[in-house]
């Protein structure tokens, strides 16, 4: 018997938390797994209005963002509405589109018809890279609507099952998330356009096999497409026909492992975004996809969802970590979109149960993760090919580490002071597969006249970090300035992993401006100093001390004009910050005003405004509790005089504790400062090191230094001068420095005289 089902209206809803868990909300069976989540104060959810409702009944605060999902949707589909001039601060390489890559006829996403042709042209198209459609389960098994799921194979042979890595991609748990499909896709032609002309694509498609499941919910996707055929369908679960005359499971609760091992990581009630299924396995969706990897032995799963910008691990059924090398991996993968990771517990706050990457990882041994991709359920289509591109890093790193990988990268200073110098490199191995890498550092620059040794052969352990150090040794003519170019290689005998690292003879970096909040001398407006958080001591700059700010706030700091001389390279603004702002009502931005002109700064944790802030703009919300060090390109204010401005928004309704930062430098580096002297012939060493109370720094001398009296400066990691000590460097004597008054961290020590400097030392202060 076929059943329908009324569709409702669904909303974007602020839900006040005021310090209430939010598994008080699990209970009731919502899709609370995305959107946005302030512990304690807020989350922002799509809610049905029946939700709606519930959630009213239930004592929380509900503030009504979108009252209208569809209708906000097609309004702004129908608009084309740009995304605005927003810079991205993430690193993230240029990718090229790919050229066989097309949109749907679904508000930019394919149907499920047009998914499959996708399909379909790939393999008419690259034939030696890609199978044709495989069915994931063998006859007849279907889904409730007699739909079969399909999977490809990608792999340099297709056709054929061979013993190598293997890796699983799989999308649409839920129907109402489109991109993780389109990311897919997007991959997919990535991969095979790109095989022929690039080495580490062509590593992968050579020794491992890809396997990709792009619509494990094809009667959920089905019905969304023939309600909403411009998209914007929220429909989340399967079809089956439950007995309570609603329909569909979450499939994404489905699975054997822990399964309704309580009622808020998934719910019993029918009726819930969350219902879990009369039992573990009940529904073919997820029969048909643990059938299809007990076959295999995949050794990494991405599992792909939207949206929330997040990467979450196992264990979701207790919060804890499954395995330690999860944070670590995930580390690696999400090195250029910049998504949050953690758990469930740690990314949407609450424990989830009967999930896919628990069973996968403690069924089959298979690490899994789910990435929660972009910032909405259905992304305009302006916004689609932005989305897909920031996870290529995502699905190349996950494949790379199934192999014999590894990344070496430079740790050292951009400037090299003297004619031998030292270039130092950090290796980690990332790959599950165990064999040596050779490292390589070759100059592509005339003035290096060698590097001694010129690689270096390593064998490391899984996410073993090693430091290699490579003596550089400059010609003698070599003039100051000099851009010295070397090409640092890393090969596992199949693949040779290329970057290069650029150095400079000579200069330094210049600071222009410099505060670390201990007065507001240096700047005009509303905000203060407290002493209640900061990132380095005495205190930070902050809207609002000791308090949330205020309603209607409108509150900005402005720093005293700063000059930068057109030769300046690489100007830039860094600072520490922490915020905890209400989302997409209120926002700080940082802007650079030169008296006329006023420009958005964009960094590593600024997003693209919505709501009623700036559309498109650089702004700060939502929660960041942890110090980051933001960084700012001011390359554009290069021979520019300006002024830097912290500004604050907000609505009149809920508050939050608002914006701290610390630590504001605005420097660029200069090739003619010039280059540093030949050290003195003074050893120095300190013990102990790690430092706690105390520590002494010792020295030895040659007795070829004429001074008798010398000045031992000590400095921080940020180059701030900590301490000048006067000191007598006769050999076998040494000074105590009162480590217990400092922070912990790495502090650079050297000794003075009028004759110059010794080579500095390095000290490490950790208080236990």
């Amino acid at each position: 018997m076929a059943f329908s089902q009324p569709a409702e209206r669904y909303v974007r809803a602020g839900i006040l938390l005021e310090d209430k868990p939010v598994s008080e909300l699990a209970r009731l069976g919502l899709d609370i797994d995305h959107g946005i989540y302030l512990p304690g104060r807020l989350l922002v959810a799509d809610l049905s209005s029946s939700e709606l409702e519930q959630v009213r009944k239930a004592g929380f605060t509900v503030k009504v963002w979108i009252a209208d999902l569809q209708r906000d949707y097609e309004e702004r589909l129908y608009a084309a509405e740009p995304r605005g001039d927003f810079c991205s601060g993430k690193p993230m390489p240029n990718y090229p589109t790919p050229a066989n890559y097309t949109y749907g006829s679904m508000g930019g996403y394919h149907t499920l018809d047009e998914m499959m042709a996708v399909l379909d042209d790939m393999r008419k198209r690259f034939p030696h890279l890609i199978s044709a459609r495989i069915p994931l389960t063998p006859a007849p098994a279907h889904t409730w609507e007699g739909r079969r799921i399909w999977y490809v194979r990608l792999s340099d042979n297709p056709d054929t099952d061979e013993d190598e890595p293997e890796v699983l991609y799989t999308a649409l748990h839920h129907a109402r998330e489109p991109n993780s499909a389109s990311q897919m896709l997007y991959f997919m032609w990535y991969l095979l356009e790109n095989y022929e002309r690039d080495p580490q694509v062509r590593y992968i498609v050579d020794h491992a096999e890809l396997y990709f499941v792009p619509c494990l919910n094809p009667d959920g996707y089905v019905y969304n497409q023939t309600t909403n055929p411009q998209g914007g369908g929220l429909w989340r679960k399967n079809r089956r026909p439950n007995d309570n005359n609603t329909f569909g499971v979450d499939l994404n609760r489905n699975y054997g492992y822990f399964w309704g091992s309580n009622d808020v990581g998934s719910s019993p009630n029918p009726s819930a975004q969350t219902y879990r299924g009369p039992e573990a396995f009940s529904e073919p969706e997820t029969r048909a996809l643990r059938d299809f990897m007990q076959a295999h032995r995949f050794v990494f799963v991405l599992n792909y969802h939207t949206h929330g910008n997040l990467l979450i691990y196992p264990w979701g059924y207790n919060n804890a970590i499954a395995d330690p090398a999860f944070p670590l991996y995930a580390a690696l993968l999400t090195r250029q979109n910049a998504y949050k990771t953690g758990t469930a517990g740690q990314t949407v706050g609450y424990a989830v149960n009967g999930v896919s990457d628990d069973w996968m990882f403690a069924a089959l041994d298979a690490y899994a993760l789910t990435p929660e991709v972009g910032p909405s359920f259905w992304p305009l289509p302006q916004q689609i090919e932005a989305l897909n591109r920031e996870n290529i890093w995502m699905n190349l790193a996950t494949a790379l580490c199934a192999l014999h990988y590894g990344e070496a990268r430079d740790v050292g200073p951009l400037f090299l002071t003297q004619s031998t110098s030292s270039v130092t490199v950090e290796f980690v191995r990332y790959g599950q597969q165990v064999g040596p890498f050779t490292v390589s550092l070759t100059p592509l620059t005339p003035e290096v006249q060698a590097v001694h040794p010129p690689q270096q052969v390593i064998s490391p352990a899984l996410f073993d970090k090693q430091f290699l150090s490579f003596e550089v040794h400059l010609k003698d003519n070599i003039a100051p300035g000099s851009k010295l170019s070397f090409a640092l290689q890393v090969s596992n005998g199949a693949y040779t992993q290329t970057t290069v690292v650029d150095k400079f003879y000579g200069g330094g970096a210049v600071r222009v401006f410099d505060d670390r909040a201990i007065s507001t001398n240096q700047w005009a407006g509303t905000w203060a100093v407290t002493q209640e958080a900061y990132c380095s001591a005495p205190g930070a700059f902050t809207d609002s001390p000791n308090s949330s700010y205020a309603p209607g706030a409108n509150s900005t700091f402005i720093s005293s004009w700063i000059s930068l001389p057109a030769q300046a390279l690489s100007p830039r603004l860094r600072f520490c910050a922490r915020w905890e702002i209400e989302p997409y009502f209120d926002y700080v931005q940082v802007h650079a005003w030169d008296g006329a002109e006023s420009i958005p700064l964009c960094g590593r944790y600024t997003k693209p405004g919505t709501g009623k802030q700036p559309y498109g703009e650089p702004v700060y919300d939502g929660l960041q509790r942890d110090w980051v060090e933001e960084y700012m390109d001011l390359e554009a204010l290069a021979g520019r005089s300006f002024r830097i401005a912290f500004v604050l928004r907000s609505d009149s309704t809920v508050q939050f504790d608002g914006f701290y930062v610390d630590d504001i430098v605005v420097e660029y580096d200069d090739l003619s400062v010039g280059v540093a002297p030949e050290p003195l012939p003074i050893n120095l060493w300190s013990q102990p090191n790690p430092a706690d109370a105390y520590a002494q720094v010792w020295w030895g001398r040659s007795e070829a230094l004429a001074d008798d009296r010398a000045q031992l400066m000590v400095y921080d990691a940020l180059g701030q001068l900590v301490g000048v000590w006067t000191v007598y460097p006769r050999a076998g004597e040494y000074v105590e420095l009162p480590t217990f008054l400092w922070p912990s961290g790495t502090y650079i020590y050297r000794m003075q005289t009028a004759q110059g400097a010794s080579a500095p030392g390095r000290l490490i202060v950790l208080h236990r």
